[in-house]
């Protein structure tokens, strides 16, 4: 299981929280210095040691972090660690500093930053665990609309799925007729995976689905 290390200014660790909070839904680990630090031990040691083992680096990126030396130097340390996902998080268009500019931050709302806000870094660290993560929120769409936002995270990724991963994504589609009948799912994003995965659904899946999406096509 991944362990990420969330690097944030203290004034705005309530939207660290909120990263944490994400995380741990989906079953990531998460360490957060000004939480899980005692008062008595060799702080800088610690963070060292957390983020030498960590698997992803999370930054909170703002005017303040920038002005915390702490903070940069966790984002420098941070870069010279090979295989580590760096996911920088803007909450203010900030962006990252040194080391790290070469990665492309992700602009966020701090008061609405959720799990949709972190997939983009998360894939790029395990695609595989990520796209499980996008099929379970899409498995549990309540409504139309949310459908549809629901399916958006999954839309770059869609040229990259194998076989295999396409027929999930249909099958869980067919499976919530939120999604299956979701407008700019029937009429946009179901169709061209029909076309090039419907063959390998069962004939019962197929013929369900080519049946919706025949009439949103009229």
């Amino acid at each position: 299981m991944a362990y990420a290390f969330i690097s944030y200014q203290t004034n705005e660790r309530h939207v660290a929280v909120r990263v944490h909070d994400a995380l741990t839904s989906v079953g990531i680990q998460s360490f957060m210095a000004h939480e899980h630090i005692q008062v008595s031990e060799e702080w800088r040691l610690r963070i060292l040691q957390e983020i030498s083992v960590c698997d992803i680096f999370l930054c909170i990126l703002s005017q303040a972090y920038l002005a915390s030396p702490w903070c940069v130097q966790e984002s420098g340390i941070s870069a010279v660690r090979s295989g580590m996902a760096i996911i920088p998080l803007s909450i203010d268009g900030t962006i990252p500093p040194g080391f790290i500019g070469n990665i492309q931050s992700t602009r966020v709302d701090p008061n609405t930053l959720w799990l949709n806000d972190l997939i983009p870094g998360l894939a790029k660290h395990d695609f595989n665990f990520t796209f499980g993560l996008m099929l379970n929120t899409l498995a549990r769409s309540r409504s139309f609309r949310g459908a549809e936002e629901d399916f958006r995270p999954v839309l770059p990724y869609l040229n990259r799925l194998s076989p295999e991963q396409a027929v999930q994504l249909l099958r869980v589609s067919i499976g919530n007729g939120q999604v299956l009948h979701a407008d700019l799912c029937a009429t946009q994003y179901l169709p061209p995976l029909a076309r090039a995965y419907g063959h390998l659904l069962t004939r019962e899946e197929y013929e369900t689905l080519n049946s919706v999406l025949s009439r949103y096509a009229d």
